[in-house]
């Protein structure tokens, strides 16, 4: 088999899949069923921990420089009355914002990075027939529209090809959940408003009629126009639907044109059983489908990618155990199953709150909206949850942590043995299974020196500054990468600005001067962490241990 992996369905995705499986080694073919990127662009928000992930892909500047940032939403009556503002908080980030950018144009971009990186393009209006598999491969059967048939022998076929999946319905797998009794009408639009909008703003309009959202995108007064309407209401989608909806719910004065595209669906609430069958997998709305509520849809199937693709690199080439497969379910369908959940309780909460209609209870409801809005906790809550750095591993099957016993541990630590107080600072620290966060490093900064392929071990000397410690940790660096060879790099943190004589001259030093690194690890006496390559911690330990680390490796790698 020449090739290792067959992308089915070219949507964000489906992109991002085979983009990081050809970052990470793999060759792989695209296939899509479609004339070309999306017309109609249902997912617009991307979010900081997608944007994290650009950056390490090597895309983020040219999604930053097509898209807008934007930094809240203004809430008002149809007359303009003030109901609330929201602010995006507490994301500890680079990218502390979200960026309005059409689905069309982020396609377009991942698929010129594609073709361009890695000399990989999108077949298109290539339709998957069909496909078994056995223990050695998946054979799939591909059809074109001029009668080109084609049979493909692959070891791993991936199923991004969206809610109607055809990957899914083939391996019978049920796609439970529900349909809000509700159609959601959007439209790519010209507007112009009564009321001055900043570009860093999305302008919501409620009021007894309904809801009216506009997103801003980029362009001279473009914006994406959202609304929900009732199912009995079976207004064509054209452009004087939309205008009738702008003047039964928005402000006087107010004006539309100019439509790129127009589209109205209904939402569905589901969640596939498994994302792993044998050696096919799903991802994006082939695996789950929600609300567009709090924008999580494309940003959390692009992470689906992200995790899964370096998993398969590693078992594909033989190096990476069968667990590091098994763990993609494990890790990416309980938060899907979180997000079902958060995305529900929301969109029914607005239902509930655009269904009303006398002047007393739409006054008590903007009267709360305004008050939740301006509790600061309630601004970095929201932030931290939409942005998706919250996004965490706890419970993976393949992340782990070493510490000594809480009684075994000395009031005082002494040489580089932890004490109470060092044992508890190493819990503030990232946790097995968290996103490692973004700092300086010198002049540089810690996603930086993550980014790549590799697993990154980050050994950190604590407070007590000892030759023994020192050659310790140079013994640990050497028998990772004796164990893992180019798959990993290593770096030894130091509190001060000296190289220690004690370490070995070929491994590379940090200097943390102002102690930065080890507060935020939690680093108060000798530890280590392991980093994935995705960036999320997989391994760490207090004090460091050669033996337990080995031992962690052994559960991950041949």
């Amino acid at each position: 088999m020449a090739l290792d992996a067959l992308v089915v369905g070219a949507g964000p995705v489906g992109l991002v899949m085979a983009a990081e499986l050809s970052r990470h080694g793999l060759s792989c073919r695209i296939i899509d069923q479609g004339e070309g990127p999306s017309i109609w662009s249902k997912a617009q928000i991307i979010h900081a921990r997608t944007l994290e992930c650009f950056h390490d892909m090597g895309v983020i500047d040219p999604i930053l420089a097509r898209g807008r940032q934007v930094a809240g939403a203004r809430i008002l009556s149809p007359t303009l009355e003030r109901i609330a503002r929201v602010e995006i908080g507490g994301i500890d980030s680079p990218y502390a914002f979200l960026l309005s950018l059409s689905q069309r144009e982020t396609e377009i971009v991942l698929a010129e990075h594609l073709e361009r990186a890695y000399g990989v393009k999108v077949e298109r209006k290539v339709k998957l027939q069909g496909f078994s598999q056995d223990e050695g491969g998946v054979t799939a059967a591909l059809a074109a529209e001029d009668g080109w048939v084609e049979e493909v022998r692959v070891p791993y076929l991936l199923g991004c090809d969206g809610s109607h999946s055809t990957v899914r319905k083939t391996l019978d797998l049920p796609f439970e959940g529900s349909t809000y009794d509700v159609r959601l009408m959007q439209a790519d639009v010209r507007v112009e408003l009564p009321v001055a909008v900043h570009d860093d703003e999305i302008a919501i309009f409620l009021g007894p009629n309904g809801m009216l959202g506009f997103f801003p995108l980029p362009g001279e007064g473009r914006y994406r126009m959202l609304t929900f309407v009732d199912p009995s209401d079976d207004r064509p989608v054209e452009l004087e639907t939309f205008q009738a909806l702008l003047k039964e719910r928005g402000p006087a004065g107010s004006s539309l044109g100019d439509p790129a595209w127009m589209i109205d669906f209904r939402i569905h609430c589901r969640l596939a059983p498994h994302y792993r069958v044998g050696r096919v997998f799903l991802s994006g709305d082939a695996a789950h489908i929600h609300s567009p509520a709090g924008g999580q849809g494309m940003n959390m199937g692009i992470q689906d990618a992200y995790n899964l693709a370096w998993k398969l690199a590693l078992v594909a080439r033989g190096v990476g155990r069968d667990a590091l497969l098994d763990s993609y379910e494990a890790e990416r369908r309980p938060v899907a199953a979180e997000t079902l959940r958060f995305t529900d309780v929301s969109t029914r909460g607005l239902q509930t709150a655009l269904s009303l209609k006398s002047p007393l209870t739409i006054g008590i409801r903007n009267h709360l909206m305004n008050f939740v809005t301006s509790l600061g906790f309630v601004k970095e809550r929201a932030g931290r949850t939409v942005s998706q750095i919250e996004v965490a591993y706890p419970k993976s099957p393949i992340v782990g942590q070493d510490q000594s016993s809480l009684w075994n541990i000395r009031l005082t630590g002494s040489d580089e043995r932890p004490g109470l107080s060092d044992w508890i600072h190493f819990g503030d620290g990232p946790a097995p299974g968290a996103r490692v966060p973004d700092m300086p490093v010198g002049s540089d900064t810690l996603h930086n020196l993550l980014r790549g392929t590799q697993h990154t071990l980050l050994c950190f000397d604590g407070a007590a500054a000892t030759n023994e410690g020192y050659e310790r940790l140079g013994r640990i660096v050497n028998a990772a990468r004796a164990r893992l060879g180019e798959r990993v790099r290593a770096y030894v943190i130091v509190p001060g600005t000296e190289v220690p004589t004690a370490l070995p001259a070929d491994v590379p030093v940090l200097s943390d001067p102002d102690g930065e690194l080890h507060r935020r690890f939690g680093a108060r006496s000798e530890s280590i962490y392991m980093v994935r390559p995705d960036g999320y911690v997989g391994y760490r330990s207090q004090p460091a241990d050669e033996e337990k680390l080995a031992a962690w490796l052994d559960r991950l790698f041949v």
